[in-house]
């Protein structure tokens, strides 16, 4: 860094500036593009087998499903019912249903076969375990069931219930109908619901059986029914901190991973996918359809500034057939590697899935994965024998440093080589001072005599920028950093920014703030010690200038970049500060004792020394 402040020449001052402000665009870019997430209100859950009667009588027979219209109200009858039919075998009122597994605590009610609560129970947020259906106040309460296209109202009809087989739950019921001919016609609709010990995966599917050999009356022509999953995923949350998480549509087509951002707040999809998401920064709900032309439909809706409804939906298209039977997997959990990855080898889960590509929905995948990889591995592996996450990216820090210190040592060779040839340079400079294309050549001729490459010392700082790159994205998306704590009752969760005081959002124009934070003001004054310990004597005017800016300016401007960054990013950023500085104070000492070791003058000096004018001339022979 120091050959940025002792090189004079003003074409390589140039390139060490733009390298910094592009520095600073992408670190601003990487923040800039952190989305919000929304509110939440919470499901109450109660294992129990009966409720208060929500009517007082049955729900009428039907005599065709259809869908029914959108409406604020989830007590519109989602069928249309007509008199004369026979009385349908169903419940009068709603039932609550609890099922578990060693991974998920899901609550289910029979109206409509609803899966109102699925509940992560080895990840917990506030309140509790995190529950990855939040409800909403529009109806849409989790994973529901419409008949008809996107837009259709759930069906809210009591349904019958049973438990076939451990992890299994059932809901069914028949609904009447007249044919062309008058005739009244019975089929049914059944929802099944799997889960297995070990799996974030679950299966659900959805059959229709006509009693008579003809297609089946549901739907609106388009589309026969639709799956949805809404308003949103968890975790609840009750306000935004910047970098704290975000939702995301992805969706995995002809193996690539692409991100939907829908236009006016809703989208639809006709393309074939192999899956569709909704990505948070931790927890992803992924849907994988079967092998029917399913449309989807990703709707996001803001209001205040907070997204209130991040629902997808799976619409099939119309049946041409007596009896159907469609097959759903979702998989609702971390976006860990180590439980997505499950789903690609059939020995590793319990619904002997394979190629799935589910990791597609992480975040990642960039030139610069394979180094966040590495340094995630030794990480882990650190925190591994230390058991906190804040000594483990001190760790990691020192063995990024200890592995550059071959390259940081010639750098600092670099810079006393730089001070040894600034009175040549300064002489070329001054002969040359009118005509700077002659200097330019002079000066590169001179380099190559002097075997020096003025880049040399320039080779750290370009190799700590992807280091740092590839950190940032690692604090933003390691799963196990989520509520990782390093120093108790301060730093609680390393994938966030730290925070000693909180106040309501101050608006200062180029700049929000909400929090005052001790580790940015930390990384300013380690950066600026930094800077004094990496600089070299100078010539001074613009040069020294330069050097004051690089010591002082950039250590400003990226405090408020680095403001509201996980706090993790500021610990190594802090730690790789101080250890450069310790790294520096060695090899000083190291070149101090060559530079008392070497001769400190020269035989023909000594006889030019001890011989006056004569000795001036036999020194010169």
């Amino acid at each position: 860094m120091s050959n940025f402040n002792d090189q004079n020449d003003k074409s390589f001052d140039k390139k060490t500036m733009l390298a910094i402000v592009l520095m600073v665009v992408v670190v601003t870019v990487g923040v800039s593009i952190q989305n919000i997430l929304f509110p939440q209100q919470p499901l109450p859950v109660e294992p129990t087998t009966a409720v208060a009667p929500t009517q007082s009588t049955p729900t009428q027979s039907a005599q065709t499903l259809t869908s029914a219209p959108a409406a604020d109200t989830a007590e519109m009858p989602s069928v249309i019912t007509e008199a004369g039919l026979p009385a349908v075998d169903a419940p009068d009122r709603e039932e609550i249903f609890l099922l578990s597994t060693n991974l998920f605590e899901a609550v289910f009610t029979n109206k409509g076969g609803e899966l109102v609560s699925l509940k992560l129970r080895k990840h917990k947020d506030e309140q509790g375990p995190v529950d990855m259906f939040l409800s909403g106040a529009d109806g849409l309460d989790g994973l529901s069931l419409a008949i008809g296209g996107p837009g259709s109202a759930p069906l809210t009809d009591f349904m019958n219930a049973s438990r076939p087989a451990p992890g299994v739950i059932e809901f069914n019921r028949t609904y009447f109908y007249r044919d062309s001919a008058g005739e009244i016609v019975s089929y049914v609709l059944r929802k099944r619901f799997e889960f297995k010990d070990g799996d974030y995966m679950f299966r659900v599917a959805i059959g229709f059986e006509n009693s008579k050999p003809e297609a089946l009356p549901i739907g609106d022509g388009e589309y026969a029914y639709t799956l949805l999953l809404g308003p949103q995923i968890g975790p609840r949350y009750d306000h935004l901190p910047k970098n704290a998480d975000f939702r995301r549509f992805v969706t995995m087509e002809n193996g690539k991973r692409k991100v939907v951002n829908p236009k006016n707040g809703r989208q639809t999809l006709a393309n074939p996918l192999s899956w569709a998401a909704i990505a948070g920064k931790y927890f992803a709900f992924i849907a994988i359809p079967d092998q029917a032309q399913y449309a989807y439909t990703y709707t996001s809706t803001v209001l205040d500034g907070y997204p209130v409804t991040t629902s997808l939906a799976l619409s099939r298209p119309a049946i041409n057939a007596s009896a159907q039977a469609d097959t759903f997997y979702f998989y609702a959990g971390p976006k860990s590697s180590r439980d997505l990855a499950k789903y690609d080898d059939p020995t590793a889960n319990g619904f002997k899935r394979t190629s799935d590509n589910l990791e597609g929905v992480m975040e990642g995948g960039n030139m610069l994965g394979w180094l966040e990889a590495l340094l995630k591995w030794s990480m882990n592996l650190f925190y591994s024998i230390v058991g906190n996450y804040g000594i483990a990216i001190i760790m990691v820090t020192l063995l990024v440093r200890l592995i550059m210190f071959p390259l940081t040592y010639k750098g600092s060779m670099s810079t006393v080589r730089m001070q040894e040839l600034q009175p040549k340079i300064r002489e070329l400079q001054a002969k040359y001072k009118g005509n700077p294309q002659k200097l330019n050549a002079e000066m590169a001729e001179f380099y190559k005599r002097e075997g020096y490459n003025p880049l040399s010392g320039c080779l750290p700082l370009l190799i700590q920028f992807p280091i740092f790159i590839a950190m940032y994205a690692l604090f933003n998306n390691h799963f196990d950093l989520r509520g990782a704590s390093f120093i108790p009752g301060w730093i609680f969760d390393l994938s966030l920014p730290e925070a000693v005081a909180t106040f309501p959002t101050i608006n200062l124009i180029v700049w929000r703030v909400s929090a005052i934070r001790i580790l940015p003001i930390l990384y300013v004054g380690s950066q600026m010690l930094y800077g004094v310990f990496m600089q070299s004597p100078s010539s001074g005017g613009q040069n020294q200038g330069q050097m004051k800016m690089m010591m002082y300016g950039m250590p400003i401007i990226f405090f408020f970049v680095l403001y509201d960054m996980p706090s993790g990013l500021l610990v190594y950023w802090i730690s790789s500060n101080l250890l450069t500085i310790v790294q520096q104070i060695f090899i000083k000492r190291i070149t101090h004792k060559k530079t008392l070791a070497a001769p400190t003058a020269t035989p023909q000096a000594k006889i030019i020394a001890g011989k006056g004018g004569k000795g001036i001339k036999k020194g010169r022979k």
